[in-house]
């Protein structure tokens, strides 16, 4: 389309998104380029071009739709999972809308394992494993959230910190670490929800 445009449109098209700031001289170089370009000539493919970004536009503005109406829900909810540091209200109303009513799970190792997060480590006489196979068992998106939130809460709390730093001394990769402090961090939860209390690990 800019290599066949008219040059005067072009110009002004330029002129007037860019705030004055693309000139004449520039549109000219850009419609040489154009022309001089590997592109297809194929207006079907432009459809489907058009056609695509147009989605990927609508998905967006879909999300942050969605993303808007979780933020009011938490907000009236007013949950005590929003008092855990580094939870946001987005990564909280994943948890909360994947675990549903948390008197479904009778102790935190229910929910672990609802969650996927159970971890399998082998040991044998003094040696433990120093990989922890993540189970693929469980809700995709709470172990997503999850690990997600686990991260933000070992930027934001100490002991979660000296959790993370603890099992990377111990030769654990970043991600298996992680994966230990979402598993703690679900324990943290399940008592939070299950009695109705706020964070406090003091």
């Amino acid at each position: 389309e800019i290599a066949s445009m008219h040059m005067t449109h072009l110009a002004n098209l330029l002129k007037v998104n860019s705030h004055g700031h693309f000139t004449k001289e520039l549109a000219k170089e850009l419609r040489v380029l154009a022309q001089k370009s590997v592109g297809a000539n194929d207006s079907a493919i432009s459809i489907q071009i058009t056609q695509t970004i147009q989605q990927i536009e609508l998905l967006d503005s879909q999300l942050e739709k969605t993303e808007a109406e979780m933020t009011d829900i938490m907000k009236f909810n007013d949950s005590v999972i929003m008092t855990i540091p580094g939870i946001g209200y987005i990564n909280g109303g994943m948890i909360l809308g994947e675990i549903g009513d948390i008197h479904r799970f009778s102790n935190p190792n229910k929910l672990l394992a609802f969650a996927g997060l159970d971890p399998s480590v082998y040991q044998s006489g003094n040696f433990q494993a120093k990989t922890t196979r993540m189970s693929k068992r469980g809700s995709r998106v709470l172990r997503y959230a999850l690990v997600n939130a686990a991260w933000n809460v070992v930027r934001n709390n100490a002991t979660f910190k000296a959790y993370y730093d603890a099992k990377r001394a111990e030769g654990r990769s970043h991600y298996n670490a992680l994966g230990h402090c979402a598993g703690k961090l679900v324990r943290v939860i399940w008592k939070m929800l299950t009695d109705e209390v706020e964070f406090n690990l003091e």
